[in-house]
């Protein structure tokens, strides 16, 4: 009995080891997979973050575009300042009267484009530039 008592250890620890050892294998891929989980989820973050950063910097150009220049007469200074508002209601405008001259069928989808070129323009200048992320 005793060779089979031998026989029987070495092929039970070795049973276990094949065992444990699959019983690894599958650890070290649901933590490898975790891992990779982590490293996507902080590669989105850190995009946005840095789509934020860049919202930040488009905003601040734009608001360092609007300032007028300090060596140039008030009068100059006026019309820098409301040269764009001035544009922007001019298209709003032309869009409004395009719209009433269209008819039929031409007139529904017209109305979306009126509505998107006036809230767009309305908003750009004389609301925020910053572009809102839709949950």
């Amino acid at each position: 009995m005793n060779i089979l008592d031998l026989l029987g250890n070495a092929l039970g620890g070795g049973a276990l080891g094949v065992i444990l050892r699959i019983g690894n294998g599958f650890f070290e891929e649901y933590k490898a997979g975790k891992d990779h989980a982590r490293k996507l989820e902080e590669a989105k973050t850190m995009a946005t973050i840095a789509a934020d950063a860049a919202a930040w910097a488009a905003f601040t150009a734009s608001q360092q575009a609007a300032t007028v220049p300090s060596n140039v007469s008030p009068w100059c200074a006026n019309i820098i300042t409301l040269f764009r508002p001035f544009i922007t209601l001019t298209l709003v405008g032309v869009a409004t009267v395009v719209y009433f001259y269209s008819v039929g069928t031409d007139r529904s989808s017209m109305a979306e484009q009126v509505n998107f070129a006036a809230f767009n323009c309305v908003g750009w200048w004389f609301g925020d530039r910053m572009a809102r992320k839709s949950k």
